[in-house]
Order: structure tokens, then C-alpha cells, then sequence
């Protein structure tokens, strides 16, 4: 019989990680007044560190490491988040104050935001640029997807701070715009020879990684504002067709299917949503290793094998995915428990305040470490704020609250 994990077990993961946030370098000052930084990158023995360090040209050198120091907007929204649910699972205010300095920074420090129409670029008020350190803005599908449903998110489960910094109006004007572009890049109708904003996206939307937050997105927006705009009801439909009868994506993909699929389902109760969810679901349950809980890792920008746990760009998004699931199917429960005893377990413990208390890019199942290659973006040597230790420890947080990731109150 699996034994359940206790609360105690998921507080004290919980608190290892915001730990690691305080301790590592990632956020200095540790109060969150400057953002998070992107990363650490471990350079030693890291065949792949100096085209990382060309390709992410802001760090600072820590001797067998280095935080790489970009400010990206959907790094910082994520660790925010994740204070405001340690606020609410562990009841210490120090972790609401964090993440409001953290918003401080994203609203009036980064310049990440686009506020004004302006004649030096075509994008709309309400995007956010992938990084403070870009000479030239790049905006995501995907990064300005959890920017919108996370503004919403925190704007409506806390109030001030939704008055301080009008996260529910930046975030439906954000979906407005994310509801005009991403159903011209998925029909390929994008004229690259007109020059304004829906042309300038960056992001293969055909993946679920890119179109399925999306969806995610715009049912948080329908969930704040119903029926503003229609727009948002026909993108959830448009997609999730597209993806029932496209099905041949790589493993990460059918975790990012799920979560735009069960919000978009709680939304708007639509039977495109919910044969989604349940055919990437079963596509989850179908990848899993029944004996470890491991999803093979396939993505093009990691290391790839079976034997690989992938922190970046798969298990992360799975211990979400299934915990979104199981709220609305306990014969997912047995399967998330197995994915959150197999975090919990490889959780890093050394005493280096850089490692202890991160999951780190790739675990090696074979050698029970942490390893199995790197790549400049992908691998053990990369450890993200924002993608693998947030979100992770989202999964945490939301098992104490009795939250998920579509569900709050």
C-alpha cells in the first residue's frame, strides 16, 4: 500500500525551497525588492556553461557557479506566487511581504511592462518583454501566458494588491491581446510584411507548450470577466479541436495540454476541454514508469532518456497536471502521489547554499544523482527559479491549501 504524504513532509519541502530562493543568490536583496534572477548555472564540469553564459550575457561569477541575473517577468511573477501560497500554507506574513516587494520590482522597477502605445515598437500596452537585459523586445506566447493568468490569479485572491498595482486590468487587457494573435499564428495566416504586434510574437503555437497556456490563460480571463469577450470561448474551442485531432507531440507536451485543458473545462463546461483533458491525461498515466512515477525525458532542449527526470520541461508540469486531474478524478490520485514522492525524494540536500533545498534540472535514475547531460537552456546544470522550483513547489503548497492550479479561493 503507498503510504500518503504528510503535511509535515510537504511543509518542510516547502520551506527548503523558499530557502533556497533566500539563500542561494537568486534573489538579492533576499526581501525580493530586486526580482529573481533566472537561474543558477553550475559551470563546473559543464561542457555546455560557455555557450550558456554567451547566450545569457548578465551573471554573476560565484566561483563553480553563476546566477544568471536576468530579470525575466514570468521568473519573478512565479516566485511571487509562490510566496503568496507559503503565505497561505505556512500563515507567516514575511512571505506575503516578499512577494509583494517581488511585484514591486515587476511593476515599478523592471520596465518590464509595456504601459503606453508608443511609436518605438508595434506591440499594445499590457505585454511584458522575455527578459530586462534584451536590446530589442521579445514577447512569448508562453511567458506572457502565465503572466496573464497569474496577474489575474493574485489580483483576485488578494486585494491590495490587486489595488496597488491593477493586476486584473492588466491581465484582461493581456488576454485581449493574446485572444487577437495566437489564432492567427495557429492558422498560419500571419502577414510577417505588416508590421504590428500580432506579426512579433515568438512561440510555435502548435505546441501545447505555447497554445495550450494560452487556453489556460483566457479561461482565467473568462473566470474574472465572463463574456467580455468571445473571443476567448472560441480560442479554447479552436485549440483543444486542433489538438484532438493533432496528437503526435513529445511527453512534455501532454502535461502543457492538460493545463489549458481542465481550466478551460471549469470555464466553460465544453466538450472539447474535457475530451482534452481526459485524452492527454490518459497519455500522462500511459508515460508514466510505473515502478519510479517517471515520465521519460524527450524534450529538444534537454538531455533526453527514460531514465532522466526532467525538472525544466516535464515532471515540473506534470505534478501539476495531475494534481489538476485528480480534482476532478480521484483514479488520478494514486498517480500524482507516486510523481510527489519521487520530487520529494531527489529534493536537493546538500549544505551548498547555491543546491540545498532546489530540485536542479535532470535527475539521473541510473546513478541516483543528479545528471545526465546538459544543454545550454536544458540539463542537471541548470536550475530555473521561475519553470522548475516554483512551480514545484506550487504543487507543495496547493496539496496543504487543498488548492490546484485552476482551483482557488
Amino acid at each position: 500500500m503507498m503510504k500518503k504524504i504528510t503535511e509535515r513532509e510537504l511543509e518542510r519541502s516547502l520551506k527548503m525551497t523558499l530557502e533556497w530562493f533566500e539563500h542561494s543568490g537568486v534573489m538579492l536583496p533576499a526581501d525580493g525588492s530586486w526580482g529573481v534572477a533566472e537561474r543558477i548555472l553550475l559551470t563546473e564540469n559543464n561542457p555546455a556553461a560557455e555557450v550558456t553564459l554567451r547566450s545569457f550575457p548578465a551573471w554573476t561569477d560565484c566561483g563553480e557557479w553563476a546566477v544568471l541575473e536576468q530579470r525575466r517577468a514570468d521568473c519573478c511573477m512565479q516566485t511571487a506566487f509562490l510566496y503568496l501560497l507559503a503565505f497561505r500554507a505556512l500563515g507567516c506574513p514575511e512571505h506575503y511581504d516578499t512577494a509583494r516587494m517581488i511585484l514591486r520590482y515587476l511593476y515599478n522597477r523592471s520596465g518590464l511592462l509595456k504601459r503606453f502605445r508608443d511609436d518605438t515598437n508595434a506591440f499594445p500596452p499590457s505585454v511584458w518583454n522575455w527578459s530586462h537585459i534584451k536590446w530589442n523586445p521579445k514577447v512569448y506566447f508562453d511567458d506572457n501566458a502565465w503572466m496573464c493568468m497569474l496577474q489575474l490569479r493574485i489580483g483576485t485572491l488578494f486585494q491590495e494588491l490587486n489595488d496597488e498595482f491593477e493586476m486584473t486590468s492588466w491581465g484582461i487587457k493581456l488576454a485581449d491581446s493574446l485572444a487577437e494573435a495566437a489564432p492567427k499564428y495557429l492558422s498560419g495566416k500571419v502577414d510577417t510584411a505588416k508590421k504590428d504586434f500580432s506579426t512579433m510574437w515568438q512561440g510555435k503555437i502548435r505546441q501545447p507548450h505555447w497554445g495550450s497556456l494560452v487556453s489556460m490563460a483566457l479561461a482565467e480571463a473568462e473566470s474574472v470577466s465572463p463574456e467580455t469577450n468571445p473571443e476567448y470561448r472560441k480560442w479554447v474551442r479552436l485549440y483543444h479541436k486542433y489538438l484532438l485531432e493533432n496528437t503526435e507531440f513529445s511527453k512534455s507536451e501532454y502535461c502543457y495540454a492538460v493545463l489549458g485543458a481542465v481550466p478551460a473545462y471549469r470555464v466553460f463546461h465544453d466538450e472539447e476541454s474535457r475530451d482534452t483533458a481526459e485524452f492527454y491525461g490518459k497519455k500522462i498515466l500511459d508515460s508514466m514508469d510505473p515502478a519510479t512515477g517517471n515520465i521519460s525525458a524527450e524534450h529538444n532542449e534537454a538531455p533526453v532518456g527514460p531514465h532522466l527526470v526532467d525538472t525544466i520541461y516535464t515532471m515540473n508540469w506534470a505534478v501539476l497536471a495531475l494534481q489538476e486531474l485528480a480534482a476532478l478524478d480521484e483514479k488520478y490520485r494514486k498517480p500524482l502521489q507516486k510523481i510527489m514522492e519521487l520530487l520529494l525524494k531527489i529534493q536537493e540536500t546538500s549544505p551548498c547554499s547555491a543546491l540545498f533545498g532546489c530540485w536542479r534540472g535532470m535527475f539521473d535514475l541510473k546513478t541516483g544523482k543528479w545528471g545526465g547531460g546538459d544543454c545550454f537552456e536544458g540539463g542537471a546544470c541548470s536550475i530555473y527559479t521561475g519553470w522548475t522550483n516554483a512551480p514545484i513547489a506550487w504543487a507543495m503548497a496547493n496539496e496543504l491549501i487543498g488548492w490546484t492550479l485552476a482551483s482557488a479561493e
